[in-house]
């Protein structure tokens, strides 16, 4: 336990230097131009591989640097590319929050050196659990109050209310899991590789992998 919540002091001390901060901006403005390029099924559902960059910050600055890199990514896309009159959602913004803190929490410090098949199990947990319970779960369910039906919810289900939301889910659980194989290759080939080029980089420079940023 103690070790978990030192993970997150050492990823809030991180934000502390100034390394961290480039690399963080320059993965960020990655993912803005991955998001950029996303292909737009319906107004609610995107394929997008915009988690490539959130997945890569989670991995080499923890779950406080990638929750809050999740957030200014969400509301600048929102502020920048969103064409539609609905307001800002604070809901789904802790959904967003929610999946980066997973991302950091699981992949912080993985070791493809030592550690591979470890680190590619950590890989699957990680993308699975954001896609089930972040994307599929927590996102259909606030979209679904917010837009769709705003009388549905815990406390008064009704069998038309829940009829309609399963439907409503239906093509978000269709294509989140016919992704989630192919989002699980592309990170177990694209993680090891940035790892391995951050921490040569790092090691020119006289940084150990055991310290921070």
């Amino acid at each position: 336990m103690k070790s978990f919540f030192s993970m997150f002091s050492e990823s809030f001390k991180s934000l502390r230097d100034i390394r961290t901060l480039t690399t963080t901006g320059i993965l960020l403005a990655l993912a803005f131009a991955i998001r950029s390029f996303s292909i737009e099924v319906t107004p609610d559902l995107r394929i997008g591989f915009t988690f490539l960059a959130t997945c890569t910050i989670g991995m080499l600055y923890g779950p406080v640097v990638c929750g809050a890199s999740t957030f200014v990514l969400d509301f600048i896309g929102y502020i920048v590319q969103n064409k539609s009159p609905r307001a800002y959602s604070p809901q789904l913004a802790v959904v967003v929050v929610i999946s980066g803190v997973i991302y950091g929490c699981l992949l912080y410090k993985c070791d493809f050196s030592n550690k591979k098949i470890a680190s590619m199990v950590k890989i699957a947990i990680a993308r699975a659990s954001v896609v089930l319970f972040c994307n599929i779960g927590l996102n259909s369910y606030f979209l679904y109050t917010l837009y769709v039906n705003k009388d549905f919810g815990v406390t008064n289900l009704t069998s038309d209310g829940i009829s309609g939301f399963a439907a409503y889910c239906v093509p978000r659980v269709v294509k989140n899991l016919v992704q989630l194989p192919v989002d699980l290759v592309i990170l177990m080939i694209f993680l090891p590789m940035i790892k391995y080029a951050y921490d040569k980089v790092r090691a020119q420079f006289g940084h150990t992998k055991g310290s921070v940023a």
